[in-house]
């Protein structure tokens, strides 16, 4: 794949490249951002799997479980 000046460049600076790979609409990010949001995401998810198996009467369980680890 090829990329603009332009694009490398922005891509360099951390910022999404938006491109097309044949019909599809797609975005180019660097690789140590992509895994930043991976993380991201991550912890996200499993916060909310927490919550969610937590009684939802004591939410202080969850500080509970947080100073356990």
């Amino acid at each position: 794949m090829n990329l603009t000046q332009a694009q490398s460049e922005a891509v360099s600076r951390g910022e999404i490249v938006s491109i097309k790979v044949g019909e599809l609409d797609c975005i180019l990010i660097r690789e140590d951002l992509f895994e930043k949001l991976q993380k991201i995401r991550d912890t996200e998810e499993s916060y909310s799997a927490v919550i969610e198996a937590l009684d939802d009467e004591n939410p202080d369980q969850y500080l509970e479980y947080l100073n356990e680890k």
